[in-house]
């Protein structure tokens, strides 16, 4: 209990005293005691319940703000959106009450409960940090487990707070860019708005380059559909929490401020409207029958993390929008197997990955006589990024050109192709007639080739040292082949035959074999000197057998006389 001096008012007839603030739902009970001129004693008793301050808003798109000292010191303020579980949402309370300097003056805090008035989580930084109100400290968004009205109770701490400053509460679906969502749209009564005509989302990119496409039923007009720029990445002391950029607060409220790029073109900040009258954003599309898909083609002339609001604006009937943000605009096919080298009734498996988008689906068309004919086959998806078939074998000889379509999650097509060759496995064995020869003579060999194949150009090759020289020769129609060299030198050949492949068979080389040619032997190389030789000694010895039978008739002829 606590007692509290009443102030008595100049006609002595009125008493009033201030009970401090209390938090919302507190029940205060008081008494009063009184004193007349009589000395009557006077009492009187009373009690209140302090009501919870609170704002309800219909959808998570737009701002809640709080001026200057409409959430006291001590007390708090309720904010309620409806959520939908699963889905992501940004939530983030700023203002001027942020102050990251020595001397803050506001400390709120915000506690968070789910549609049945479960504590969810507890939000306490120190006076005038930002809280960070993800699923966890560091994430920078809230996704609700369960549909339904959440609420975020905001709470002016006396500890640390001596102001209350003004503060604005956001709370927005984030969508992922390149992937696809949906939203239920209504158009618009006698131009009277349902609660479902107007929806908004945020996007954080750093492409420069942003196209939304929007996908409109048959049942159903759009008004229009809106890119607003929320923030500018030129300026270096934006407000940044958990590494994602929040809105230029004016901008919430329809606020616009220009901001030149790089190249001088200028862009306009905020404005953010999501009434069919007033600014219509950066960028705009609009569609004049039901069922016309539309198109948002914008680029930024900035560069960095980029913060943007889309609009969507019902016009007549009703129906399911599918949109999305794009920001890939390079996606294709690359190789992960192609087939090569296969020989006779070997399947042939064919797998391509997207290098950056999810795929749908993907076909595969082969042919085997240059598209005159094809095949369609269904391709399987692996990992939403693979796609992966199998081609059925073939015979010998046959070139398989096959070709790829596959959709993406951005709905593109991305188209590739290639081909392959079916052929037999070749071997070819080859022998020397003679391991060893005189230099001089030819280094034979003679070989075979599988399959038997006739008029198969078979190149020799025959190397010793710095030596080198092939030849080629044709194969006969049962395989086989001759070749022969002569070498220039003696010392160890080096003889291997190889086969560069046709249309049915692949090449080969054969192993290599080593032929020893030697020089001629002494009676063969020193023959002729020898042949001289002898000659000669015949010759003489002819003469002298002529001189001494002539000596020898005239020493007789000498003895007769």
């Amino acid at each position: 209990m606590t007692t509290i001096p009443m102030e008595i008012s100049n006609d002595y007839r009125t008493c009033t005293a201030t009970i401090p603030a209390m938090a919302a739902d507190t029940f205060v009970v008081f008494g009063v005691g009184a004193y007349d001129s009589l000395e009557t004693r006077l009492t009187a008793y009373g009690n209140y319940t302090v009501v919870r301050s609170s704002t309800y808003v219909e959808k998570p798109m737009l701002p809640v703000g709080f001026d200057d000292s409409q959430i006291e010191i001590g007390r708090d303020w309720n904010v309620t959106y409806p959520l939908e579980a699963n889905h992501t949402y940004h939530v983030y309370f700023y203002g001027a009450w942020v102050n990251n300097g020595s001397n803050p003056n506001t400390n709120y805090d915000i506690y968070v409960y789910d549609p049945h008035g479960n504590s969810v989580s507890n939000h306490t930084e120190s006076a005038g940090m930002l809280e960070h109100l993800g699923d966890t400290y560091d994430a920078p968004f809230f996704t609700p487990t369960q549909s339904g009205n959440y609420t975020f109770r905001i709470v002016n701490n006396a500890e640390g707070s001596v102001a209350a400053q003004p503060a604005t509460f956001m709370i927005i679906e984030d969508v992922e860019c390149n992937s696809w969502h949906q939203c239920y749209v209504e158009g618009t009564d006698n131009g009277v708005q349902a609660i479902n005509t107007s929806w908004a989302y945020e996007f954080v990119t750093e492409s420069q380059n942003v196209q939304v496409l929007i996908s409109v039923p048959e049942t159903l007009t759009m008004y229009e559909a809106r890119l607003y720029l929320m923030v500018d990445s030129t300026v270096a002391n934006e407000t940044i929490l958990n590494n994602v950029p929040l809105a230029w607060e004016p901008g919430l409220y329809g606020n616009t401020t220009s901001t030149a790029g790089r190249t001088g073109t200028s862009v306009t900040i905020g404005g953010y409207n999501l009434d069919s009258e007033g600014y219509r954003g950066d960028a705009y599309a609009t569609s004049d029958h039901a069922g016309q898909d539309m198109l948002i083609n914008f680029t930024s002339p900035h560069t960095g993390q980029t913060l943007y609001h889309l609009v969507l604006i019902g016009g007549k009937g009703s129906g399911t929008v599918e949109f999305l943000v794009k920001t890939i605009f390079n996606a294709n096919l690359q190789p992960s197997i192609v087939p090569s080298g296969l020989y006779p009734n070997d399947t042939g498996t064919v797998a391509y990955v997207s290098t950056s988008t999810d795929l749908v689906n993907a076909t595969l068309q082969y042919s085997t006589n240059n598209w005159a004919n094809a095949t369609t086959i269904p391709m399987e998806i692996l990992n939403n990024r693979t796609c992966r078939a199998t081609i059925p074998g073939q015979i010998a000889g046959t070139n398989v050109a096959y070709g790829i379509e596959a959709t993406d999650l951005l709905r593109d097509l991305l188209v590739t192709n290639g081909s392959y060759a079916v052929k037999n496995l070749s071997m070819l064995n080859i022998t020397l007639i003679r391991e060893t020869v005189t230099l001089g003579d030819n280094v034979t060999v003679r070989g075979y080739m599988t399959p038997q194949t006739g008029g198969a150009p078979i190149r020799m090759y025959f190397s010793s040292g710095n030596d080198s020289e092939s030849i080629v020769c044709f194969t006969l129609g049962d395989g086989s082949f001759t070749a022969s060299f002569a070498p220039s030198a003696t010392g160890t050949w080096n003889v291997q035959a190889t086969f560069l492949g046709d249309a049915s068979s692949y090449g080969c080389t054969s192993h290599r074999l080593a032929a020893d040619v030697e020089g001629p032997s002494f009676l063969a190389q020193y023959s002729l000197y020898i042949g001289l030789g002898v000659g000669g000694a015949a010759a003489a010895s002819a003469v002298l057998m002529l001189y001494l039978k002539k000596w020898r008739g005239r020493a007789s002829a000498e003895e007769e006389w």
